[in-house]
């Protein structure tokens, strides 16, 4: 699995490849992915995966209090290892419903 920052705060109008250039001055981003609703507007925010954790995590130290599109991005590194996210984003794990 490759390591994935969740990326909260993503203004509605934003679109992966906006997100995908951002990301891309801190190494080769594999995928973006931006939550959708039914009617396909954004929920306002996205998984962006990286191709290396070194890349996530220089990309989460950069961009962790910067702005896109005017607003104010928060970013969380999510672990590979146990795919526990961290940071403010951590408490939502809180909720999953056990299978």
């Amino acid at each position: 699995m490759s390591p994935q920052l969740l990326v909260g705060n993503v203004p509605v109008e934003a679109t992966e490849e906006d997100l995908k250039e951002y990301f891309n001055s801190f190494g080769s981003v594999r995928s973006v992915t931006i939550a959708k609703n039914e009617k396909g507007k954004g929920k306002g925010f996205a998984f962006v995966e990286m191709n290396s954790r070194k890349e996530a995590v220089q990309a989460h130290a950069a961009l962790a209090s910067c702005e896109f599109l005017g607003r104010r991005l928060s970013i969380s590194l999510k672990d590979p290892v146990n795919t526990k996210p961290t940071g403010i984003f951590a408490w939502f794990k809180l909720f999953k419903p056990e299978p």
